[in-house]
């Protein structure tokens, strides 16, 4: 893709607000789970499924839609999805069967599972060096406020309007992004990596898991995002029963972890010009391991370093997903899109798997010994991992992408 700086831009914001959107459809739909349940007179477990069976479709589509992007392009995956996505809120707002309810729930996944994954192999198109990494900042920036305000954007508008509001809204951004994204997204044009495309698609995925670098990050990007979810889902059984916090209050206790969460994507923007990736991967990680173990100590013991500890970690989860995906881009060049959807896939392998293994984890072992374990584990990797990805060779290919 060859374009002015400001077409540049622009393709930047709008693909930026469409994982935006994305993000928020998944996030929206928490507080009116009591409303699902009362509306389609179903059991607790089948509202949970209707849950899981969107972070499971969405984590499988990141795979099949990176390798479609890398053979066919990125405009007639973005515009399927957006459709896909349209239709199927529309079909959850105006079904009375949950099972309907469900599929047209699992469509919706994977039609905005495409959007993050575009968002971030059009700015590897678009964008080389540091401006690379500051635009990655700004995509991981909107990802971030979308957890932190959807939830609120979720009760009012569900408490308005029930939860067929909430689909009604979704469908109409939906129609609002297609109008948008036909207009300012590039058509696709062979390119020499498109043509390398053309190959096995499982050759693609070899290369990306006997790459070292690729090993590192997915690795690592496991592990950080099974320990930040167990962390996330297990704040609220000890607000409400270690602190005796009402829920409603208890929600408040969140926003020391999103806030810095955004502020820690802004940092990224600001500092990633003029500290190497190498360094920065460095630092960040040593700054979640010691703020996962800072959490393992102080959670039982005070609101106010609970919520310090939780400050630490999302500053570290704001510079790191961005830096990630920066390194990931940088590496894999000629199949940016099945690098990207990988990544993306494990990515939510561990949101998947962390509430459920941290929950075994806390039946056997006492939540301080549980929380310092996965933060040394975290350590000793980051460590154990470091060496082979940063060798002399690897530095000086970074340091010229950087210039």
């Amino acid at each position: 893709m060859a374009h002015t700086k400001s077409k540049a831009v622009l393709i930047l914001y709008t693909v930026c607000f469409s994982a935006f959107f994305a993000s928020l459809s998944q996030n929206i739909y928490s507080p009116i789970l009591p409303i699902i349940k009362e509306s389609f007179h179903v059991s607790t477990a089948m509202v949970n499924l209707s849950v899981s069976v969107f972070m499971i479709v969405t984590a499988i589509m990141q795979i099949i839609l990176g390798a479609i992007i890398d053979f066919k392009g990125a405009r007639i995956v973005l515009i399927t999805g957006i459709l896909a996505t349209a239709a199927a809120s529309i079909g959850c707002a105006v079904t009375t069967d949950f099972t309907l309810f469900l599929i047209f729930r699992m469509i919706q996944a994977a039609g905005s599972a495409a959007l993050p994954l575009i968002a971030a192999t059009t700015i590897g198109q678009l964008f080389t060096g540091n401006e690379r990494g500051s635009a990655m900042g700004t995509y991981q920036m909107l990802l971030s406020v979308a957890p932190a305000i959807a939830p609120v954007l979720g009760g009012f508008i569900g408490g308005a309007a029930g939860y067929e509001g909430i689909f009604w809204i979704l469908a109409a951004i939906s129609i609002v992004l297609l109008v948008t994204n036909s207009i300012t997204f590039p058509k696709d044009s062979p390119t020499e990596s498109m043509q390398q495309a053309k190959g096995n698609v499982f050759a693609h995925y070899k290369s990306i898991f006997t790459n070292r670098t690729g090993n590192v990050i997915l690795t690592l990007s496991f592990v950080l995002f099974f320990i930040y979810f167990a962390v996330i889902v297990y704040l609220p059984i000890l607000l409400t029963e270690h602190y005796h916090i009402d829920v409603g209050i208890a929600g408040l206790l969140y926003l020391p972890l999103a806030l810095s969460t955004i502020a820690g994507t802004f940092l990224f923007k600001r500092i990633q010009a003029k500290i190497g990736l190498h360094t920065l991967f460095i630092g960040s990680n040593v700054i979640a391991a010691c703020s996962i173990i800072l959490f393992a100590v102080t959670h039982s013991v005070s609101l106010v370093l609970m919520a310090l500890t939780l400050a630490l970690f999302g500053i570290s989860m704001g510079v790191i997903p961005p830096l990630y995906s920066t390194m990931i881009t940088n590496e894999f060049e000629h199949n940016r899109g099945s690098a990207i959807g990988m990544f993306n896939f494990i990515r939510y392998t561990g949101m998947a798997a962390g509430p459920m293994v941290s929950a075994y984890l806390l039946t056997m072992m006492p939540s301080a010994i549980s929380f310092s374990l996965l933060g040394l584990g975290f350590a000793a990797l980051s460590f154990c991992l470091l060496p082979p990805m940063f060798s002399p060779q690897k530095r000086t290919k970074q340091k010229k992408q950087n210039m």
